[in-house]
């Protein structure tokens, strides 16, 4: 699959655009769990999301863009309004640190490969 890359990141911003309108819409239902959702549960889908990107063929420099900027979106859609900029903020340093990870496990990945070619 030549462009494995463009449905990994279609994927993952259907997945953080779903993540966005449930936090959204939880802030006119319960405002403590609006800021559970905002602080704990969108940072942390941004983080599994970048990851799981970069193993899907995702560059990591890309897949870290789409979780905050997905929360943003979304909030925007539901109230026309940005949400705080502490949990964007939370949400893209959480992505970028699945990113990473994600770049780690692909590249331990391939040298397990070639190891046990190798042997």
């Amino acid at each position: 699959m030549k462009h494995r890359w463009v449905w990994a990141w279609a994927l993952q911003i259907a997945e953080m655009l779903a993540v966005g309108l449930i936090t959204a819409f939880t802030q006119g239902v319960n405002p403590v769990l609006h800021g559970a959702m905002l602080w704990g549960v969108a940072p942390a889908a941004g983080l599994v999301t970048a990851c799981r990107a970069v193993l899907r063929g995702l560059n990591n420099y890309l897949a870290w863009l789409a979780p905050a900027a997905c929360l943003f979106a979304a909030n925007h859609l539901l109230w026309g309004y940005s949400p705080p900029a502490g949990p964007a903020l939370l949400t893209a340093l959480t992505s970028l640190t699945g990113a990473a990870a994600g770049q780690v496990l692909l590249e331990r990945r391939k040298k397990n490969r070639s190891k046990h070619k190798g042997a």
